[in-house]
Formats: structure tokens, C-alpha cells, sequence
């Protein structure tokens, strides 16, 4: 019984993956100009989380984790995932301040 339930949660998760590329891309398809926004967006999440891996070193599992079966690569994968979360609270900080700040001149 649960090894239906979790195909089933599989099947119904994948048409779901399914049906959302196939809107997303039916509506870029029908208005380019509108999904640049979109597009700008993704791009930078791409670009931040890129930068957080570049970042990320990984020489930790080596030293403060060798009892704990962590591997390099994992450890590497959190520290980008750390940096990430970072570098998008700093960000939303700041738009905040930027939005107050502009608030109070208008």
C-alpha cells in the first residue's frame, strides 16, 4: 500500500513538473516581451548561485568532519548552498533600506 502511494506521488509530482514547463513555455512562446523579466530574473539566480559555488572550498570535510563520512563534494555543495542564502539575505537587506530610503524622498 505505501509503495502505491509513493509511485503515485511520483507520477502526480512529474505531471505536475510537466504541466508547469509546458504553461511556462506556451506563455513565453506567445509574449517574449513580457517573460524578460522573468528571464532577467532567473538568469541572476543562476549567476548568484554560481558565484556561491565558485566561492565555496569544500576543505572542511578534510579537518572538521573526517569522522563524519561528510565527503568533499558534499561539503562543497553545503558551503555554496550557506553562501547562497548569504548573499540573498544581504540582498533583500539591502532592497529594503533602498525602498525605505527612497520612500522618504518622494
Amino acid at each position: 500500500m505505501i509503495d502505491f502511494g509513493l509511485y503515485a506521488t511520483y507520477a502526480l509530482l512529474a505531471i505536475c513538473v510537466l504541466m508547469i514547463l509546458a504553461f511556462s513555455i506556451s506563455k513565453i512562446a506567445g509574449d517574449p516581451a513580457a517573460a524578460k523579466t522573468s528571464i532577467i530574473g532567473i538568469v541572476g539566480l543562476a549567476a548568484l548561485i554560481g558565484i556561491s559555488y565558485a566561492l565555496s572550498t569544500g576543505e572542511d570535510a578534510n579537518t572538521i568532519f573526517a569522522g563524519d563520512n561528510i565527503t568533499e563534494g558534499t561539503s562543497h555543495y553545503v558551503g555554496a548552498a550557506l553562501y547562497s542564502f548569504y548573499l540573498l539575505g544581504a540582498l533583500t537587506i539591502l532592497a529594503i533600506i533602498y525602498s525605505e530610503v527612497t520612500r522618504l524622498f518622494k
